[in-house]
């Protein structure tokens, strides 16, 4: 036992100083797994000298304790210097030991710090190699799947991100404590022979940090984008489920194709038609929901905006016209009823006028015995009453008009989207003919009643007369039975004496001056009775009672009179043979018109008599051009236009078979006044207040002349260009006293005539009586529609079909944000009702104008800023949530006038496109309630200011129109003049539409450069002389008509024709 733990124990203190000696080497591992193997080596060295240690230490315990044992056992030998030995080996041992445990400690600390340091190393570089792959991977990432994949790979991208953010912050949370603790034990270790273990791991933390951060940033994108494409999938899904919707809503709507014939089955129509607004209720909602997605994905910068812009603006698109054309077929039900019903009324009311006109009806009582005198108030009343009854008959009668113009208007849309169906052979196609029909009918039954007006008003005119003639007649005869008669009762003695006798011859001749009062009104009604019978008045029988009454009346007060009056004189031995009967009828007879007294009478009112006689010269003045009007066109058409179709082989070749250019639809122009126009104003030859209502009937005809007015300028290219003196010739053969140019500006010349003589018209006749104001509108309308027909043919390139007429165009600068250099640019823009048409001006190979298409906006979409700083003309237009300077367009007007007329009538568009789509499609944001006025307080301007405004564009128009090249005008200028009097005619026009003047005095020429001209004379101003400002130069007929002379004239001597001529009418006249 002794040898045994001898032995052990000088093994152990050999291994204690080997440990000892090996523990003191600094050398930690390179790899992670090679430390984790250094320590686990550590771990089992020092296991086993432990387990050696406490193994030796017991058995020289064990040792120490037998040998006492056996001391005490025997009593006999002591060991107390083995024992001492013994434990001397064994302090020894444990000091060894002591020193291994603190030695261990400091190796144990290292070897696991070193272990910890070398796997974040081996985990931190592993993590920084996978993150730049992972963003990569993130980067080239494809986003062309469906929604069941998107949603798939969201939640994959999502579970992986989540992983890598844990994983990256429990390695970043080791590296720290990493830290903390090489830094709180002191140990210091090397990294790679270069960097501390501090060092090393902070870098190796900074590109953890870094590659997670750029990571943390990509998966945010992808992330984003996998929502994106998720939503974009999602709202294709919503796109097309609504494109289903509203397809299936269109094939509805197409499907309906019956038209109303009847006020009932309109009702009935109107309400399936609610029935189905009502089911598309759904679609409209869901159709705001896409409107909205599409915004809030905008609105975020989705990666794929021009698809959703697309997609969206697709829809919308689709939806705007399903609901314009839900309202057009909403509308189109509404008119029809609205015609169906008025129509039925109107005709009813006009059944009981004529029924009521034609009954034989005495309204004075004259005639009758023993019948109350009628007063002159309450024949007035009827008259006034009758005369209101045919302002509202004629009001009546325009709005079925009206009612059926807006019927076949929304006919006419309804149906441009219809497949074309052919009607059976001898079916008459339904709704146009009808309503055609009914049209016609009201119209003739509208002239029997107007006829059968005329003739009521013609007797309650003769009532009145009759009612006035009545009581001058008894007050005739009251004065002679009550002072006539009591005078002569009350002097009967010739007196006593000469003195009495004077005083009464005295008191009788001033008796007599009254009586004379009474004879002159005698003698009137005497007058006007003649006059009243010789014209056949409806109580001439009563008219010739009351004038034999008060004639034997009189005549016997009269005789009386002068026999009182001889019997005084022959007492006094006087004789006066010539005064003998100055109370007599017969007596020199009065000089006084009794039919004017009579209409005093009627119109005690100046003002209203002049107004009266001003516009029976009008009415006359209107009659006359249109009859001398249509006498032109005849003689142009049989003449001029029949020689060109029957003279084939003399016709130039550049014309011929082009007449229907070169007179345009002349002959339909000249059809529609001889037939129907002159007729029907010939109706209101005597109501000339009521002609209004005239043009009003016949407004759609004048669409004729915009067909016109717009060949006029490809008539006077072809004419200028090819006709040659093939015209000439023609004139001098027929020996017509104007060309061929000046018959074809006619009509053009007639519409400014119609336009001047409404406007003299309206200012003398009373606020809101007939028409007139509306049938000015109706002229004001032909130049501008025609011209916005001649400048809408010129627009090339624009794909599609342009809806709808033109509304407004004009020409701007204009400012796009989208082009590289901000400046402004010449652009002429048409406005429609859908849209807004931006085109440049060019020109052909000809050198002629053109509009080249540009883009356009939808007006659905239009926003509107009426303000633009540093400039009052210029105005911004923009689409959007919110105007931007990326979206906006900036336009300058010509004017101030010209900016507010387009803003007003943008947003007139604007708004009720938005009651049409009921908000569906509009951003409530972008269009703010200060920018938008109510339609009818916007469309109440004054007539002035539409008058102003039609001029503007007629300015314009007739340039383009009327006027040839600059090189032929002067051989042109002569042709509107020559032989103004040939024709007394509608030559007129020229006078009143041109800058042609009247000569008021004779003026005779004294040199060369001077022309004599006659007082009454009208001659034509050719230029007001800077260098003789009191001089003209004109152009006048010579006097033998052989042709126009030129020279100058004094303007003392002239005077403008009419102060209602404008410059730009001007134009009217010098193209031809």
């Amino acid at each position: 036992m002794s040898v045994s733990f001898h032995t052990h124990a000088k093994e152990l203190t050999a291994w204690y100083k080997e440990l000892q000696e090996s523990l003191s080497i600094e050398e930690t591992s390179e790899a992670a797994e090679e430390a984790e193997e250094e320590l686990n080596k550590f771990e089992h060295q020092r296991d086993i000298t432990i387990d050696a240690s406490v193994n030796t230490i017991s058995e020289g315990q064990n040792l120490v304790d037998h040998l006492r044992q056996i001391a005490m056992d025997t009593g006999k030998v002591t060991y107390n210097g083995a024992c001492s030995h013994i434990e001397g080996i064994l302090h020894n041992l444990e000091d060894g030991r002591s020193k291994l445990d603190s030695l261990w400690a400091s190796r144990r600390m290292k070897l696991e710090l070193c272990l910890q340091l070398r796997q974040f190393e081996r985990d931190a570089l592993e993590l920084s190699t996978q993150l730049p792959r992972y963003t990569a991977e993130m980067h080239a990432a494809d986003f062309n799947f469906d929604i069941d994949t998107a949603d798939l790979m969201l939640k994959e991208h999502l579970d992986f991100f989540d992983g890598m953010q844990e994983r990256t912050v429990q390695l970043i949370q080791k590296g720290r404590d990493l830290q903390q603790l090489l830094e709180s034990t002191g140990i210091e270790l090397m990294s790679s022979g270069q960097f501390s273990a501090q060092t090393r791991v902070q870098v190796l933390l900074d590109d953890i940090k870094d590659g997670y951060l750029e990571l943390e940033d990509i998966a945010e994108v992808r992330r984003a984008k996998l929502e994106q494409c998720r939503n974009l999938r999602e709202f294709e899904i919503d796109a097309e489920q609504v494109e289903s919707w509203i397809k299936s809503a269109e094939k509805m709507l197409l499907m309906v194709t019956a038209v109303p014939n009847s006020f009932e089955e309109a009702e009935r129509l109107q309400k399936e038609h609610q029935q189905f607004e009502n089911a598309i209720e759904k679609t409209q909602q869901s159709a705001i929901r896409l409107h909205d997605n599409a915004y809030k994905l905008l609105e975020v910068h989705h990666y794929d905006s021009e698809r959703i812009q697309s997609i969206a603006t697709s829809v919308d698109l689709r939806w705007s016209r399903l609901v314009l054309r839900s309202e057009d077929r909403r509308k189109l039900f509404q008119y029809a009823g609205s015609f169906y019903k008025t129509s039925e009324q109107v005709q009813s009311v006009l059944e009981d006028l004529q029924r009521d006109y034609t009954r034989d009806e005495d309204w004075c009582s004259g005639g009758r015995e023993h019948s109350t005198p009628v007063s002159e108030t309450e024949m007035l009343k009827l008259i006034q009453k009758h005369q209101d009854q045919k302002e509202s008959f004629l009001k009546a009668c325009t709005m079925a008009r009206r009612n059926a113009e807006s019927f076949l208007k929304y006919l006419k849309k309804c149906n441009s989207g219809q497949p074309a169906v052919s009607p059976p052979s001898g079916v008459v196609r339904g709704p146009e003919t009808y309503v055609k029909r009914i049209l016609e009918e009201l119209l003739c039954q509208e002239d029997k009643v107007l006829e059968s007006w005329t003739q009521k008003k013609k007797r309650l005119d003769q009532c009145l007369q009759y009612v006035l003639f009545e009581r001058s007649a008894r007050q005739a005869l009251e004065w002679i039975h009550d002072t006539g008669e009591f005078y002569l009762s009350t002097h009967t003695n010739v007196g006593d004496n000469p003195e009495e006798t004077q005083a009464l011859l005295k008191e009788h001749n001033e008796f007599k001056g009254t009586a004379k009062d009474t004879r002159e009104k005698v003698k009137l009604l005497l007058q006007l009775a003649n006059s009243l019978v010789e014209k056949g008045h409806l109580h001439a029988s009563s008219i010739k009672s009351w004038v034999s009454a008060v004639d034997n009346r009189y005549r016997d007060f009269s005789l009386r009179m002068d026999k009182y009056r001889a019997q005084l004189e022959g007492r006094l031995g006087l004789s006066h043979e010539d005064d003998a009967k100055d109370l007599s009828i017969d007596h020199r007879m009065s000089d006084t018109s009794l039919e004017l007294k009579l209409r005093d009478a009627k119109e005690s009112n100046e003002d209203k008599r002049k107004s009266a006689r001003k516009r029976d010269f009008i009415m006359q003045e209107l009659l006359q051009t249109e009859k001398a009007y249509v006498r032109d066109l005849h003689c142009c058409i049989n003449n001029y236009l029949c020689e060109m179709v029957a003279s084939v082989v003399e016709v130039p070749q550049g014309i011929l078979g082009k007449e229907h250019i070169l007179f345009g639809n002349i002959e339909e122009i000249y059809s529609f006044h001889k037939d129907i126009f002159l007729k029907e104003l010939e109706k209101y030859e005597a109501m000339p207040e009521d002609v209004g209502h005239c043009f009003v009937t016949w407004a759609d005809k004048y669409q004729m002349y915009v067909t016109y007015c717009r060949n006029k300028p490809d008539s006077n290219a072809l004419l200028m260009d090819q006709a040659g003196s093939f015209f000439e010739e023609i004139q001098k053969k027929h020996g017509l006293g104007l060309s061929v140019q000046a018959y074809i500006i006619k009509p053009v010349q007639r519409i400014t005539k119609y336009q001047l003589l409404l406007k003299d018209l309206l200012a003398c006749c009373e606020e809101g009586k007939g028409e007139i104001r509306e049938a000015l509108e109706v002229m004001l309308m032909v130049p501008k529609k025609a011209n916005d027909a001649i400048h809408l043919s010129m627009l090339e390139g624009m794909n599609g079909n342009m809806d709808g007429e033109v509304i407004l165009q004009d020409s701007f600068q204009v400012w796009d944000p989208k082009q590289i250099f901000r400046k402004g640019r010449e652009r002429h823009i048409f406005l429609f009702e859908l849209f807004l048409v931006f085109s440049k001006e060019g020109k052909d190979s000809t050198g002629k104008t053109k509009y080249i298409f540009k883009s356009k906006l939808d007006t659905s979409d239009l926003g509107i800023t009426e303000h633009i700083e540093g400039d009052s003309c210029k105005f911004a237009l923009w689409t959007g949530s919110t105007p931007s300077s990326d979206n906006r367009i900036v336009l300058k007007a010509s004017s101030l006038e010209a900016k507010q007329e387009w803003i007003r009538k943008m947003r007139d568009i604007v708004t009720e496109r938005q009651v049409h789509l009921r908000a569906a499609l509009m951003d409530s944001t972008k269009l703010t309630a200060p920018k938008f006025v109510a339609k009818n307080a916007a469309s109440s301007r004054s007539l002035i200011q539409k008058t102003a405004r039609a001029a503007n564009l007629e300015e314009s128009f007739l340039d383009d129109l009327l006027l040839p090249p600059r090189g032929d005008r002067d051989s042109l200028n002569s042709v509107s003049t020559t032989n103004t009097t040939a024709t007394v005619d509608s030559d007129k026009d020229l006078r009143e539409s041109s800058e042609f003047v009247v000569v008021i005095e004779d003026f005779d020429a004294h040199h060369a450069q001077e022309i004599s001209v006659q007082k009454g004379q009208t001659v034509e101003v050719l230029e007001r002389l800077s260098t003789q400002p009191d001089w003209a130069l004109v152009r006048a007929l010579s006097p033998d008509h052989a042709g126009p002379v030129q020279g100058l004239v004094p303007l003392s001597h002239l005077v403008a024709s009419g102060s209602e001529c404008s410059g730009e009418w001007w134009v009217w006249c010098k193209g031809a």
